[in-house]
């Protein structure tokens, strides 16, 4: 059974000869950095990294909206649109939403791959939460929903927009066994939106885009950090299929959460705080994850990008005991 395969089936809640080893989220580029200066070959792609560790491929392409050149944010988390007028400037300079100026470059090269089962492709389209705190700011953004709600329909719709052309161009060509919508919605403690804006700002618009998806095969993850406990409901009933990457440090329990949404597609899960704990802490957690594993619908891995405490040493041994338990997935 080839990549491509065992995914789609953990997708469709069958079982697979094994669980695949996968890096969704890729690596901090500080930790590449460390990893160089302790053996690994200099200047690889994320891809090429997937490669070179033998993991099983997947191959992402992130569709930003911003199509060409943009303000600089004066500060991190600050915004580059202060009114409705600095927000057409941007549309009518092209720096966003220019769906002519996307590129499937990874796809194309990895096309035959696919075809074949040795890699896997999914694709993230910025949300409705994401898209319009990018342009606004954090502080600022929170505020739009009572201060400038028209704005931010008028935002998140351009993007429905967007999306669907891209979609359009997309399905042309290539079948992608799943996408996210990225979000980051949440922190430590819960979402930061209520219910109500919810419902009013984001849902209408992935109610426009999810049948899209599921018109073609795509299984759609939502993509939010932090504590997710009480948004996946609110997730599951605008449409979406599953949710990455269930931070264990914001408290998520992927236990609990199987428990509450038996059809519910996770992936991630794995604490990477224990990854340089050694064997007994990384086996430990692996054996957290593995009964949820056997239940379907769940690819463990780390829940974010592994960070700069992890050794090349550790990080090798995380990966010979990950692909230990993916094959005790049907034993």
């Amino acid at each position: 059974m080839k990549t491509r395969e065992r995914i789609q089936r953990i997708l469709n809640f069958e079982s697979p000869d094994r669980l695949p080893v996968i890096e969704w989220a890729v690596w901090w580029d500080q930790t590449v950095k460390r990893w160089e200066g302790e053996g690994l070959p200099r200047g690889l792609s994320n891809i090429e990294l997937q490669e070179y560790f033998g993991l099983d491929l997947l191959v992402q392409q992130w569709f930003s909206p911003f199509t060409g050149p943009l303000p600089t944010p004066s500060a991190h988390g600050a915004g580059i649109v202060q009114d409705p007028a600095d927000y057409e400037a941007l549309r009518r300079a092209g720096s966003i939403h220019d769906t002519d100026k996307i590129q499937f470059d990874l796809f194309d090269r990895y096309t035959q791959k696919h075809e074949t089962g040795e890699a896997a492709f999914w694709f993230t389209l910025e949300g409705f939460f994401w898209f319009p705190r990018t342009l606004l700011g954090i502080e600022p953004h929170l505020y739009a929903f009572y201060d400038r709600p028209e704005l931010l329909h008028r935002m998140n719709q351009d993007q429905v927009d967007f999306s669907l052309r891209l979609l359009e161009r997309l399905f042309r060509r290539y079948r992608p066994e799943f996408m996210t919508f990225a979000e980051d919605l949440s922190y430590n403690h819960g979402p930061m939106l209520s219910r109500e804006l919810f419902d009013e700002f984001l849902v209408p618009c992935y109610r426009q885009l999810i049948p899209v998806l599921h018109e073609h095969g795509v299984k759609v993850f939502v993509d939010s950090d932090g504590d997710v406990s009480e948004c996946l409901g609110w997730f599951r009933d605008a449409g979406f299929d599953g949710i990455l990457p269930l931070e264990r440090m914001a408290g998520v329990d992927v236990r609990s959460l199987r428990e509450r949404y038996p059809d519910m597609l996770f992936l991630g899960a794995f604490d990477k705080t224990v990854m340089h704990r050694g064997e007994e802490a990384i086996r430990r957690e692996f054996e957290r994850l593995m009964p949820v594993a056997r239940r379907g619908g769940f690819i463990p891995g780390c829940d974010h990008q592994t960070p700069p405490e992890v050794s090349l040493r550790d990080y090798r041994l995380y990966l010979a005991l990950y692909r230990e338990y993916a094959g005790r997935l049907n034993g």
